[in-house]
């Protein structure tokens, strides 16, 4: 076949497929046109969640429910127990931080779809995490002391069969690992970085003035102050003729935490005792028990010499120093990567908001 039969021919293959390709997308929707819908066309929602759509990733859903559970996850988190002993102890339900929490939770779950959708395009590429998944789903049915009935209850109200549990947990594994080789390399600080950290935070890695401290509890709330405070001074006298510490703090103390040691609190700062507690534990003479009141009561405590608090080197602060490091330069890694993530998704316009209804 001569040169110009060989373009021709060429020229009327490719204007074939081209005609082909319109028509089968455009036309006759036709099998191109099929598996280009069954890529773009949103998938369905989560098992039994019919609540709106605020948003598809590459298709994925995310639900006004999944919004909702994680505004409410997101409340527990930012809710620190406060404990008020006029009134007795109670936890409080106030944020400690004010503000719509929609915006950072339709944030959390779209990142969430995206590192998900991530993961499964690198599947191949990450190791196999079933056995680890199935000893993980064993240590949470271990929880529910035998009841496997209430094991099953609990996974059927979320929505899980055994099999289908376990399948996240792998995943989840998948996930952390394909962060982890994502943001590994930036997440190691160099000597000189850790040097350089050393010098500038040197000052505030002084370790606190402490005293080994031991004390016996008893409470005024809700009781007579007179006395508790006879009881308190009646113990002291026990001490002061001889009776051991530890035995009257088992017997006596109602600290449930130190009292079954002795009373023993281990190593104390004075300065975070009179902050927490209103305890002055500076003035105690060196091991020789006395009667101190708190805000919560009266203690009889008894305290070892002072140790005084020192700068460790950049030796002796090594661990810690590569520790924080680490955890703050992969916190940040993570950052970027997921920045990433959406910038791509963005650019593909395969981020889709949804109004709320």
């Amino acid at each position: 076949m001569s040169p110009t039969g060989k373009f021709t021919f060429k020229l009327v293959i490719y204007g074939a497929f081209l005609l082909y390709l319109v028509g089968d997308l455009f036309l006759w929707h036709g099998f191109l046109a099929g598996r280009m819908d069954a890529y773009l066309k949103p998938m369905p929602g989560p098992p039994g969640d019919n609540s709106a759509r605020i948003a598809e990733v590459y298709g994925e859903p995310v639900t006004a429910n999944q919004l909702s559970r994680r505004v409410a996850e997101l409340r527990l988190l930012r809710q620190p127990p406060v404990l008020d002993m006029d009134g007795g102890i109670r936890l409080t339900h106030e944020l400690d931080v004010a503000g719509d929490l929609a915006p950072r939770a339709r944030y959390d779950l779209i990142g969430s779809s995206l590192l998900r959708l991530k993961t499964s395009v690198n599947d191949l590429q990450l190791p196999n995490r079933n056995a680890e998944a199935a000893h993980a789903a064993e240590q949470i049915r271990s929880r529910f002391d035998g009841n496997t009935e209430q094991y099953l209850k609990t996974l059927h109200d979320q929505k899980f069969t055994q099999q289908q549990f376990q399948e996240k947990i792998a995943a989840r594994l998948k996930q952390t690992e394909q962060l982890y080789r994502a943001t590994a390399q930036a997440a190691e600080p160099s000597d000189e970085d850790l040097k350089t950290y050393y010098d500038l935070i040197r000052d505030q890695l002084k370790t606190p003035d402490l005293r080994k401290t031991r004390h016996i509890f008893l409470a005024t709330l809700h009781k007579d102050e007179t006395q508790v405070k006879q009881a308190a001074e009646t113990l002291l006298a026990r001490l002061q003729g001889g009776e051991t510490f530890s035995r009257l703090a088992r017997e006596f103390s109602e600290d449930e935490r130190s009292a079954p040691a002795g009373g023993e609190l281990g190593w104390v700062s004075p300065a975070r005792a009179r902050e927490t507690l209103g305890l002055e534990l500076a003035n105690v003479p060196d091991n020789k028990p006395v009667l101190l009141k708190s805000r919560w009561g009266w203690h009889l405590v008894e305290a070892s010499p002072l140790k005084k608090g020192s700068i460790p080197s950049y030796e002796e602060a090594l661990p810690a120093l590569r520790n924080a490091a680490q955890s703050l330069r992969k916190a940040q890694a993570v950052g970027l990567y997921m920045e990433g993530l959406f910038e791509e998704a963005h650019l593909r316009s395969r981020i889709k908001n949804k109004r709320d209804r």
